[in-house]
């Protein structure tokens, strides 16, 4: 489902993990989230509440593609978001995506690590993300 995006007031990278963080203590099979693309980068919001985000540079972008190939959800255009359920298992590796500094090398590895691991989760086999 695509649908136009209005931004919440602006919140912290760290204050939306620490969202996400406690929204993750219970384990559920399906929660709806959302991937919304704005000015300033990518965001993942669930109840209208970032839960992390990533932004508008290179290392964010890269990201930002690994975290839409995770949630099995096409990135959205500016000002535009997708929906989708995902597992609270897949938020953190989702949230780890988010973190990871594509100015090194390494993270390229461990962020393909990550979306065959969430992408095996959503769909129950082994697959071989793109990144």
């Amino acid at each position: 489902m695509v649908r136009e995006w209005i931004p919440e007031l602006t919140v912290s990278r760290k204050q939306a993990l620490k969202y996400g963080y406690e929204l993750v203590e219970k384990p559920r099979s399906h929660l709806r989230v959302e991937l919304n693309q704005d000015k300033s980068g990518v965001s993942v919001t669930h109840k209208g509440r970032v839960i992390t985000r990533v932004f508008l540079n290179r290392s964010g972008m890269n990201a930002a593609v690994a975290i839409s190939e995770a949630m099995a959800m096409k990135l959205p255009a500016l000002g535009q978001s997708n929906s989708g359920l995902v597992s609270t298992g897949l938020l953190y590796r989702v949230f780890a995506l988010s973190q990871l500094d594509f100015r090194n090398p390494a993270s390229f590895e461990l962020a393909a690590e990550l979306v065959d691991e969430a992408i095996s989760m959503q769909r129950g086999g082994s697959t071989t993300s793109g990144i």
